[in-house]
């Protein structure tokens, strides 16, 4: 299975076969973890891996999974390196998927340093064998419809229509899915729903995590495909107040 077909097939995995994960795959999991793609590299991002097969590892949060493995997520405070974070997450949670290991994403959860090279521990990620098959078909999940997700100005082509439904099966937390998208023949406007006025820095900062791991699927899709991405933040829009929502960036493709 290659990363891009993950994308179709990943889901959390909330139960683990507490075993070891073979020397060699793990090395070449901290190779991997070494090429992700950022959407800055002026923002950095990193990655520990956390060793807990022996089950004595003290792992506090309301959303903890008792795993084998976790992957913390190091990054900044601000909202970009946010958005940055989980662009990279997102596809060292694909890489996983495709060599058959099973991943869950678990927000308010400690494991690992609380900092890395200076980066705060965003989140970590639950990671391992799986006690069922980890994966499932893409019709299982439960997503709003491209209909409900987009306002379609142009009728897209089809590999346009096929970045679309990848952007679709993004994870988010509490299946939000804060991503709406503006669609031509040949770019999408990307727009973020508004936070609700009581919404606390943690899920705004969940949001922009959110966001990134929405823009990985963007980027691999359109790689699978050929497609050259151009990503721009007009000024125009960015300077506008929308009603619903808050102007991300746009893309644009170039076959």
């Amino acid at each position: 299975m290659s990363i891009y077909e993950a994308i179709f097939n990943r889901y959390s995995v909330r139960e683990y076969r507490m075993e070891k994960i073979e020397p060699e795959r793990l090395e070449a999991l901290k190779r991997y973890l070494k090429t992700v793609a950022l959407l800055d590299e002026e923002k950095p991002v990193e990655f520990e891996i956390v060793d807990n097969t022996d089950k004595k590892l003290k792992v506090h949060g309301l959303w903890k999974t008792e795993a084998p493995y976790y992957l913390a997520v190091y990054c900044g405070d601000d909202r970009l390196s946010m958005r940055n974070a989980g662009y990279a997450a997102e596809q060292a949670v694909l890489y996983l998927t495709s060599k058959e290991l099973g991943t869950c994403y678990l927000g308010a959860t400690k494991a690992g340093e609380d900092k890395k090279d200076g980066l705060k521990r965003f989140l970590v990620i639950a990671f391992g064998k799986a006690f069922a098959k980890p994966f499932r078909d893409s019709s299982m999940a439960h997503r709003n419809s491209l209909a409900a997700l987009c306002a379609f100005k142009d009728e897209p082509g089809e590999q346009v229509k096929s970045i679309l439904r990848a952007a679709r099966l993004a994870p988010s937390s509490f299946n939000s899915q804060p991503w709406r998208f503006v669609v031509y023949s040949d770019r999408l406007y990307i727009f973020m729903k508004k936070a609700a006025p009581f919404s606390g820095k943690g899920a705004k900062a969940f949001k922009e995590f959110n966001m990134g791991i929405m823009l990985s699927h963007i980027m691999l899709a359109a790689e699978e495909y050929w497609m050259n991405m151009e990503t721009l933040v007009e000024e125009q829009f960015a300077k506008k107040d929308y009603k619903n929502g808050e102007y991300v960036c746009t893309i644009v493709f170039h076959s």
